[in-house]
Order: structure tokens, then sequence, then C-alpha cells
């Protein structure tokens, strides 16, 4: 019984391990969204720093969604996320 257990916990872990690194064009949409609340706010003109590195950021997630890493879509794609919200923040 104990073989099954430790079996089970590792599958389990590779099961939560793999979804971490899973990004989702959903996802790069949530970002978009928010990179356009950002340029509505004036972040080109208030924060251009920050909004024009989410925009890149964004591009290189996208680039590596469509080469199916996930990993490094998802790298990218928070970096562009945090950058867009700093933008945003900056603009109002």
């Amino acid at each position: 019984m104990k073989g099954w257990t430790g079996i089970f916990c590792t599958l389990a872990a590779g099961v939560l391990l793999a979804g971490c690194a899973v990004y989702t064009p959903g996802d790069i949409s949530a970002v978009q969204d928010l990179i356009r609340e950002a340029e509505a706010a004036g972040a080109k003109q208030r924060a251009p720093y920050e909004y024009y590195s989410a925009v890149e950021h964004l591009n290189v997630s996208k680039e590596e969604l469509s080469e199916a890493d996930d990993k490094n879509a998802k790298v990218f794609g928070e970096k562009a996320r945090a950058m867009a919200e700093k933008a945003l923040q900056k603009s109002r």
C-alpha cells in the first residue's frame, strides 16, 4: 500500500507543477486589456517606459506561446502584466 501512496504523491506533484507553466490565449487577452486601459489613461505620455515595456513583453509572450513554449510565455506575460499595472498606476 505504501508504494501506491508514493506513486500517487509523485503523480499529483507532477500535475501541479505542470499546471503552473500553462499560459493561455485568455491570459494574453487579459494583459492586452490592461495595456489598453493604461493607454486610455495616458500611459504613452505619462509612463512611456512602463507602457512600451509591457507592450514588448507581451509581444514576446505571444511569440513564445505560438511556439508552444508555455513556460517562457508565462514569464514574459507576467512581466508584461506587471509593467502594464505600473503604467496604469503612473497614469492615474
